[in-house]
């Protein structure tokens, strides 16, 4: 049995018509209606990731590069703004059936480039000490860092994993000399 399905879409959907519909009265304006069975992109976006989440595609080059872009899609879609600024998910999301469609794409599309919160510490920093990690949970609290949950470790504290090019950069950024 498919872990998500249509009823998935139809929330996600509502929940961007809503403030779609928000938007557009403020702003005055109108949208095309689609054509009778005419899917949106996002619908086509999220039945892609759907699709993954549920185990229905191998991975290729392709693939994975239509995952990617598509959950980036969807992601701008759910926490973009006016202001370009960025947002982040907040703890709860990622019990959520949103969160963890989104979780399990990542970890489709990155199962190689997921790393713990003590690897990125040292990876970064040099030592995997308290105070390393620390520094690497105030960079995804700040939103420098990327954190994803892993599906497959139950306790929330251990959980988190970064992205190795995220981490990559940050260590590199460290080299940079600071400005006065």
């Amino acid at each position: 049995m498919a872990l998500f399905d249509d009823t998935l879409i139809e929330e996600i959907t509502t929940l961007l018509q809503q403030r779609h519909h928000t938007l557009a009265g403020a702003l005055a304006i109108s949208v095309r209606p689609l054509l009778e069975g005419e899917a949106s992109p996002l619908r086509r976006d999220l039945w892609l990731l759907i699709g993954i989440a549920n185990g229905e595609f191998k991975r290729s080059r392709e693939t994975v590069r239509e995952a990617e872009l598509a959950l980036a899609r969807v992601q701008e879609l759910l926490l973009g703004n006016a202001l370009h600024s960025r947002a982040l998910f907040p703890d709860n999301f990622w019990q959520t059936d949103i969160g963890i469609l989104f979780s399990r794409v990542r970890w489709w599309i990155s199962v190689d480039d997921l790393i713990t919160i003590s690897n990125a510490a040292a990876l970064a920093f040099g030592s995997n000490t308290q105070a390393n990690r620390m520094r690497i949970v105030r960079a995804i609290d700040n939103g420098i860092l990327e954190s994803f949950p892993d599906p497959s470790v139950a306790n929330p504290q251990q959980n988190k994993r970064v992205l190795r090019p995220q981490v990559e950069r940050l260590r590199d950024q460290r080299g940079l000399p600071d400005v006065e």
